[in-house]
This record gives structure tokens, sequence and C-alpha cells, in this order.
């Protein structure tokens, strides 16, 4: 019986040794099935990350190339008043290009013109001057800034203006397009607005819902595709798609929709309490803080803080003698000023006139310049937009300035555009 049992024991042992060592087996090539596996999967990892690398760069050398050949397209064609830069984010921008010229030309011209002498002075123009320094041209966005990719803003015809954005929003989506970029300043606004007047293309707009005002026959498609002076709907039109009257040179390569659509905010000047605070020369890099302070203010023909209706245009005085709110309040509770005519406001009979002022077309020397109305509150800090929108009719224009609002407004009535320097 005890020979049986070991007999059988002995079976057991060889079993188990068996069943060990085919488990080992099947171990061993479980392993090594894994490690082939594992070395297909990573050969085929690698080449399909090497053919999604080679796919990409023959993408982004195509778009280069397409790139490439439409900046060049559109350089030939305008003679290289326009360009094509894409910016940090990757989006295009079309831009013109702005060359330098004088202020005692511009005087001389409009003079001729128009019979008003602006009295600018002489010497390069503020928009081309940073921190003392000249600069032969600066490149302006072709049309108002639109949506682009990567959270960031565009400049391409045939887009809705980007809208509903404050001043700090607008201001910071035109410095994060890269080194060199920067909202528009009122040196630009102001140089460009005095050449157009010089050359006798004051632009028109879409000051009428889809039209101008002026030539109800220029026309532009409406966001709403709505009739053309139907005040029903949003009469916001696509950029660039008026006419070339709408451009700052009255032509195909100009600098469109600067008057009407919407209002557009501007750098390097603010009225705080009053007071007209810039940039001496066209410095975005200058701290707000640091901005300077004018002797000249915007002085209320009344001292009424009820309601917050309209008292009359400002004056330009060398001090707030009349208030409409009270000082550092940001509201919009208390009245406002409003002149039909920036450029025909009352100067008080201490004011002492400023070159500056003139240049930047926030005074002017003569009530004949380029047109368009004032709105101011003497009371908060105000942030200032230029141009008027698609309902404002004859108080649109170059010169339409407005320091009404603070700059927390977002509005489907105002929107922004970008510049760059070489």
């Amino acid at each position: 019986m005890t020979q049986q049992i070991d007999d059988l024991m002995n079976e057991v042992s060889k079993a188990v040794t068996a069943s060990n060592e085919q488990t080992n087996a099947s171990n061993e090539l479980a392993v090594e099935v894994a490690g082939k596996m594992g070395q297909l999967d990573a050969k085929a990892d690698d080449a399909i990350a090497r053919a999604e690398a080679d796919y990409n760069t023959k993408v982004g050398e195509l778009t280069t190339h397409a790139i490439e050949g439409h900046k060049k397209a559109i350089e030939d064609a305008s003679g290289g008043r326009n360009t094509i830069l894409i910016d940090a984010q990757g989006n295009s921008n079309i831009m013109v290009r702005v060359p330098r010229f004088n202020y005692e030309d511009l005087n001389a011209k409009i003079l001729e013109l128009t019979g008003a002498d602006l009295q600018l002075g002489s010497g390069i123009p503020t928009m081309f001057q940073t921190n003392g320094v000249p600069r032969g041209e600066v490149y302006i966005a072709k049309y108002l800034a639109s949506a682009g990719a990567n959270g960031g803003c565009s400049v391409v015809g045939g887009a809705q203006p980007r809208t509903l954005v404050n001043y700090d929003v607008a201001k910071d989506l035109c410095s994060s397009k890269g080194d060199g970029w920067h909202m528009m300043s009122i040196h630009e606004w102001a140089a460009i607005a005095l050449w157009s007047l010089a050359n006798g293309t004051v632009p028109r707009g879409n000051t009428n819902y889809g039209r101008s005002h002026e030539n109800k026959l220029e026309t532009a498609r409406r966001h709403d595709n709505g009739m053309p002076g139907d005040t029903a709907g949003t009469g916001r039109t696509d950029t660039g798609k008026g006419p070339k009257t709408w451009a700052h040179d009255h032509g195909a390569w100009g600098v469109q929709d600067l008057v009407g659509n919407v209002w557009e905010w501007l750098d390097q000047m603010k009225l705080d309490d009053g007071q007209i605070i810039t940039t001496l020369d066209n410095d975005p890099s200058i701290a707000e803080v640091n901005w300077h302070r004018h002797g000249a203010y915007f002085d209320s023909p009344s001292d009424s803080q009820t309601g917050n209706g309209n008292v009359g245009a400002p004056i330009l005085n060398n001090a707030v003698t009349k208030r409409n709110g009270p000082v550092d309040d940001d509201s919009h509770d208390y009245p406002y000023m409003h002149g039909s005519n920036f450029a025909g406001i009352t100067k008080g009979v201490s004011y002492t006139p400023s070159e500056i002022l003139r240049r930047l077309l926030i005074e002017s020397a003569s009530a004949t310049n380029v047109p368009g109305a004032i709105y101011a509150r003497n009371y908060g800090d105000r942030l200032p937009r230029r141009g008027g929108n698609w309902h404002e009719g004859s108080t649109a224009g170059l010169g339409a300035l407005n320091l009404y609002n603070a700059r927390s407004l977002a509005s489907s009535h105002v929107g922004f555009r970008p510049a760059f320097f070489v």
C-alpha cells in the first residue's frame, strides 16, 4: 500500500513539474510575443509619427507658399501699398503701408483747398515718431478687425467687424498679435485724416443703415441682409464691401471704413475728469499712468447734474469750471456734452491753444476741418472712439470724437483696428 502511495505521489510530482514547465514556457512565449508586439507597435507608432510630421511639414510648406503667393499678388497689384502680415497667432492681416509726410505740406494743401489755416506747424507727424525717433512708414489695418483663430483677430475683407469688446480687450487683442503690433492710436488716426483732407479724399462710409447719408447710392451688404436705409435690424456692413469713396484715398488700396459702420477704439488718449491726456508721440509702450496731462480741459456750458441728457457743446478751457457729474465717477448717470462739429467748439477766453492737440484733431484752429461731432463727459475716465457708426448720419466723420463712455463699454456699435510698426 505504501509503495502505491509513493508511486502516486511521484506521478503527481511529475505532473506538477510538467505543468510548471508548461506554464513557464507559456509565460516565456507570452513575454516573447509581447516584446515582439511592442516592437511592432513602436515601429508602427514611429512610422505614423514620421508620416504625420512629414504631412504637417508639407501642409506648412504649402500654406507658406500659398500665403507668400497671396502676399506677392497683393503687393504686385497694389504697387506695394498693401501687404499681408501673419501674426503670432497665425491670423492673416491685410495692411496698408502709410509712408511719412510732413505737416507743412499738409497745412499748405489744406489752406489751398479749403481756405482754412489749421496751424499744424512743420516737421514729421507724430504718427511717424516713437519716443522722438522717426519712422519711414507705419502699417495700418486695411479693414476693421474681425474674428480670428486662437482667440485672436484678423484683418480681412468681407467679414463682420469684431465688436462687443471693451477698450482693454481691444488693446490686448492687438498687442497679442506679436511684436510691433498695437491698437490704432490717436496719432495715426489724426495724421491719416489730415492727409485725406489735404488730398481731397475725405471718405464717406456706412452712416445710414448700410449706405452713406451723403450719397445714398453708395451701399454695402448689411449684416442682416436688409435694405440700405431700412432702420429696422442691424445696419452694420461687412468689412471693405463699400465703394472706393469709403477709403481714405478714394482708391482700391486705401484704409477702408474709417467713417461710419462702427465706432473705433483708439489708444494713447483719454479724458480724466475733463482733462485731456495723451502721449506726445506714437509710443504704445508708455504706460497709461505716464501719459502727458495737457493744460487743456473740456469744460461744460452748464453745471447741471440733473438727468443724463445733453447740456450742449463742450468748451475748451484751461480748467473745468462747470462739471456735469462727480469727480472720478465713471458712470453714465449724469448729463453729457455734444456738439455737431468738433472743430467749431468754443474756446475759453483764458485757454491757450495747443499745436499738438490741433495735430490730433482734438481742437482746431478753424471750424473748417474734417467733419464729425464731439461727445464728452467731464467726470470720470473716458476713453476715445472715432469715426461714428451706421446710424450716425452727419455727426459721423473722420473728426467725430466720442469721449462719452468708460473703458468698460462693450457694444455692437464699437470695434477696433490694429496697426503695426515695421
